[in-house]
C-alpha cells in the first residue's frame, strides 16, 4: 500500500513567551514603570491571547488610577476570563522573574518577535495576491502598495519621514480644505469659548504646538483649562497634566462655573449665605461635570511620564489633545540631566512638536516666562517672545504663542483694573498675530469677551448678581 505523504509541520511563529511574562511581571512588581512599558509595547504585540488580556487589564487599571496586583487584575479581567486564572498565568508572570529594571529589554524582545510575525503575515498575503494576478490592481500597484506597507512596518508606528512630492502635498492640502468646507465638524478646532480670541486663532488644530504664557496669577492655567473644557464639550478627548494644581482644585473651578457660584465659596463653604442651596446647585453641576471624558494627572509629572501616559491613552481610548505644565518639566529635566537649561527647553519643545505630529493631537504647554523686564511687568511695554524662558526654541518651534496679562497685577492691584485682561498673540503660524482685550470675572474666575460697558474709561462697573440673589 502506497503511503500518503505527510505534510510537513509548520515551524512555530517567532515568539518569546518568557519575555512576554517578564514584561507583565515587571509591571506587577513595580507599578511605577507601567506608563513607560505602555509606550514601548502594545497589547497586540503579545502572542498569547491571555497575555494580551492581562496587558489590557493593566492599562485599564492605570487609567482608573488603581494599583496593579494579582487581586485587582483578576477583578478587572472579570468572570469571563476565568481560564486565565485557572491556567495561573498571573502567577507564572512573577515566578522566577529577573529584575524589573530590565523591563525595556523585555519589551524590545516582545516587539521584535511581533514585528517578525507581522512580516511573515505580510509576505504570505503578498504572495497570495501576486499568485492571483495582483488582485486586479496589476503588478506595479501591488508593488507600490507593498513598499508603503513595508516602510510603515519599518517605522513601527513612528512617522516615517520619507520624502513626499510637492504635487502629493498640494493635493492633500486641497483635500483637507474641501473636507473642512463640506463637513466642518470633521476638522478639530479647539476653542476657548471666547469669541474674539477664537476668531483670532481660528481654533487650535491637530499637530499644533501651543504655548500659553503668563506671569504668576495672571491666568495662563485658567485659559488652558477653558480650552480643555470647551474641547471636551465639543466631543474631543483630552489628557491634562497639572503640576501646580491638584485635580480636585482643577475640577472645583469647573463645578463653580457650572453651578454659577463664586469660586471663593468652595474654599470657604461655611461663609456661603445658604449652604443647603449651594450643595443643591453643586450636586446638579456634578451631574453635568461627571459626563466629561477628560483625564487628569497631578502627581509625578515628568517628561518621560508625559510621553508614556499620552501614548497609552492614545492607544487605549483615543486622544485629541494634551495640556501640560511646561515650566515645571523643563526645570526638573535640566536638574536631572545637568544640561544647559536652554538646551533642555529646546529638547522638550522639539519632542512635544514631534509627539503632536505623530499622534495627530494638539499639544498645549503652559509656561511661565523666566525673566520679564520691569516695563513689561508694569504694563509699560508689550511682552516679547524672547522673554519666554530665554530660548529661541519657543519662537522657532511653536505654532501659537499666547501671552496672558491681567492689568490688575500690573497696576498695583487697584480695584478698577480687576476685570481688565489681555491676550497677546505673539505668534500664529499661518494666522493673525495681535492682541485681544478680555474681561476677567473675579467671582467666577473666568475669561470672557470684553464687556461693552467697559469700552469707555468713565463707564460704571457692571453690577454683579450673587447666586443667593443679592447684588
Amino acid at each position: 500500500m502506497k503511503k500518503e505523504p505527510v505534510a510537513p509541520i509548520a515551524p512555530p511563529l517567532p515568539n518569546d513567551l518568557g519575555a512576554e511574562r517578564a514584561v507583565l511581571g515587571s509591571i506587577l512588581l513595580d507599578n511605577a514603570i507601567a506608563p513607560e512599558v505602555y509606550s514601548l509595547v502594545s497589547a497586540g504585540e503579545f502572542l498569547l491571547t491571555s497575555h494580551q488580556k492581562i496587558f489590557r487589564a493593566m492599562q485599564a487599571l492605570s487609567l482608573a488610577d488603581r494599583p496593579i496586583d494579582q487581586v485587582t487584575l483578576l477583578d478587572q479581567l472579570g468572570p469571563e476570563n476565568e481560564e486565565i486564572a485557572r491556567m495561573d498565568v498571573l502567577g507564572q508572570t512573577v515566578a522566577g522573574l529577573p529584575k524589573s529594571r530590565n523591563f525595556a529589554q523585555y519589551a524590545k524582545i516582545v516587539r521584535e518577535k511581533a514585528l517578525l510575525r507581522r512580516l511573515i503575515y505580510f509576505t504570505e498575503g503578498l504572495q497570495k495576491e501576486a499568485m492571483n494576478g495582483g488582485g486586479g490592481r496589476g503588478a506595479k500597484l501591488l508593488l507600490e502598495r507593498s513598499v508603503r506597507e513595508l516602510l510603515t512596518m519599518l517605522s513601527t508606528g513612528q512617522a516615517s519621514g520619507m520624502p513626499v512630492s510637492w504635487k502629493e502635498s498640494a493635493y492633500a492640502a486641497l483635500e483637507g480644505i474641501g473636507k473642512a468646507i463640506d463637513t466642518p465638524e470633521s476638522v478639530m478646532r479647539i476653542n476657548f469659548g471666547i469669541p474674539t480670541l477664537d476668531d483670532y486663532t481660528s481654533g487650535l488644530r491637530r499637530k499644533d504646538l501651543v504655548l500659553i504664557v503668563g506671569q504668576t496669577s495672571h491666568g495662563k492655567t485658567l485659559l488652558a483649562m477653558q480650552a480643555a473644557t470647551n474641547a471636551d464639550s465639543a466631543g474631543y478627548r483630552g489628557l491634562i497634566f497639572s503640576a501646580e494644581m491638584s485635580k480636585e482644585a482643577v475640577v472645583s473651578r469647573e463645578l463653580a462655573h457650572t453651578a454659577g457660584i463664586p469660586l471663593w465659596y468652595l474654599r470657604r463653604p461655611e461663609k456661603a449665605p445658604d449652604g443647603r442651596d449651594m450643595m443643591r446647585r453643586l450636586t446638579n453641576a456634578l451631574m453635568k461635570e461627571s459626563e466629561r471624558n477628560l483625564l487628569l494627572v497631578d502627581q509625578d509629572v515628568r517628561q518621560e511620564r508625559v510621553w508614556a501616559l499620552a501614548e497609552m491613552v492614545h492607544r487605549t481610548s483615543g486622544l485629541d489633545f494634551v495640556v501640560v505644565d511646561y515650566d515645571q518639566l523643563v526645570i526638573r529635566a535640566g536638574l536631572r540631566s545637568r544640561e544647559d537649561e536652554f538646551a533642555s527647553q529646546a529638547r522638550f519643545v522639539n519632542q512635544a512638536l514631534e509627539f503632536a505630529k505623530r499622534l495627530d493631537i494638539c499639544f498645549i504647554l503652559v509656561c511661565q516666562p523666566r525673566k520679564v523686564s520691569e516695563d513689561v511687568a508694569r504694563g509699560k511695554a508689550n511682552p516679547r517672545i524672547e522673554e519666554i524662558y530665554g530660548s529661541s526654541a519657543v519662537a522657532n518651534t511653536a505654532h501659537h504663542v499666547l501671552w496672558v496679562v491681567r492689568e490688575f497685577f500690573q497696576k498695583g492691584m487697584k480695584k478698577e483694573y480687576e476685570r481688565k485682561a489681555k491676550i497677546y498673540i505673539l505668534k500664529a503660524r499661518n494666522d493673525r498675530a495681535g492682541s485681544v482685550e478680555l474681561d476677567f470675572d473675579p467671582k467666577q474666575v473666568k475669561f470672557g469677551d470684553k464687556l461693552p460697558e467697559e469700552n469707555s474709561e468713565n463707564a460704571k462697573p457692571r453690577r454683579q448678581r450673587h447666586f443667593d440673589g443679592t447684588e
